[in-house]
């Protein structure tokens, strides 16, 4: 029988699996976070916050997997050849995107850059490393089992804006930033969170998804901005001009620059005219939710 929160066949609704899957991973997080804190200063340099996300939100989504009798490679992350061909292409998207927004910047005498006081090739592979981290658990948890149950419960368009609206809410905006600079950021987030969601779409894999949000994220703090309004250490520090916050982004970073809603808004763009490869289209069933919902689009029609 059907209700609110079971379907005709007696099985939990997609929403719901959606949403008791993100539940059971922040629920996760909260102990081992404080675990990590308890660990060796040299265990806790490998063992980084990022990464105990992620095995936060791996556990979780092997758990609602596991209900469904499906293997943990069905929500992207199945390894092998193409999926590093996939990471490797998604790594340089990112750093290129990102530096077409600091280039923007720059020219438009945003800022300047000077070399930093402390220039450590160690700093860069420590920055690269928790940006892995960073992006796995943020990619599982936004992209992985709750974005792709909710493709099938309610369809591309309207999975892409609830979980893109989750994303930019998950995100630091500090109370102190004024309010145009904030409105640019929300947006350049909600962007980042709907062009990543289509890097799944277009390949079926986590594994673009990853490393575009790594790339980006890794490029921004090496030049030295501020990565989403945390501080970062890189080889340059960024000395601001005296120009509108929301060019520069101030101390929050690029993604607070209208710079970011161009490059952005550009690859959401190219990544929807995208197809995707051949062999990697996403299938999307039709959303059962009952009478007078749409079918839901198949990944090509994002």
């Amino acid at each position: 029988m059907r209700s609110w929160f079971r379907d005709a066949d007696g099985h939990w609704r997609n929403g719901w699996k959606a949403f008791g899957c993100i539940v059971l991973a922040v629920a996760l997080m909260v102990p081992l976070m404080m675990l990590q804190t308890k660990l060796p200063d040299a265990v806790r340099r490998v063992a980084m916050q990022p990464f105990v996300a992620f095995l936060a939100t791996l556990a979780a989504t092997a758990f609602c997997l596991r209900r469904e009798r499906q293997p943990l490679a069905s929500v992207g992350l199945s390894g092998g050849l193409r999926w590093g061909r996939d990471l490797g292409l998604g790594l340089l998207g990112g750093i290129v995107l990102l530096g077409a927004v600091a280039l923007a910047v720059r020219g438009a005498d945003g800022y300047h850059l000077v070399p930093a006081a402390v220039r450590d090739g160690s700093l860069l592979v420590r920055s690269a490393w928790m940006m892995l981290g960073v992006a796995l658990a943020e990619e599982l948890l936004f992209h992985g089992y709750a974005f792709q149950r909710a493709l099938r419960g309610m369809g591309t368009l309207r999975a892409q804006v609830v979980l893109s609206v989750l994303f930019c809410l998950a995100h630091p905006f500090d109370d102190t930033m004024a309010g145009s600079t904030r409105g640019v950021a929300m947006i350049n987030t909600f962007l980042a969170g709907w062009m990543l969601g289509l890097c799944y779409l277009r390949t079926g894999q986590l594994a673009l998804p990853v490393g575009v949000h790594m790339g980006w994220n890794w490029a921004m703090g090496c030049l030295g901005f501020g990565v989403s309004g945390n501080t970062s250490k890189g080889w340059w520090q960024p000395i601001l001009h005296d120009r509108a916050e929301w060019l520069t982004g101030g101390s929050y970073g690029l993604e607070a620059s209208v710079a970011s809603i161009v490059v952005l808004g550009a690859a959401v763009v190219g990544l929807t005219l995208w197809k995707g490869f051949p062999s990697a289209q996403v299938s999307v069933p039709a959303v059962s939710s009952g009478p007078g919902h749409p079918p839901a689009l198949g990944a090509g029609q994002a």
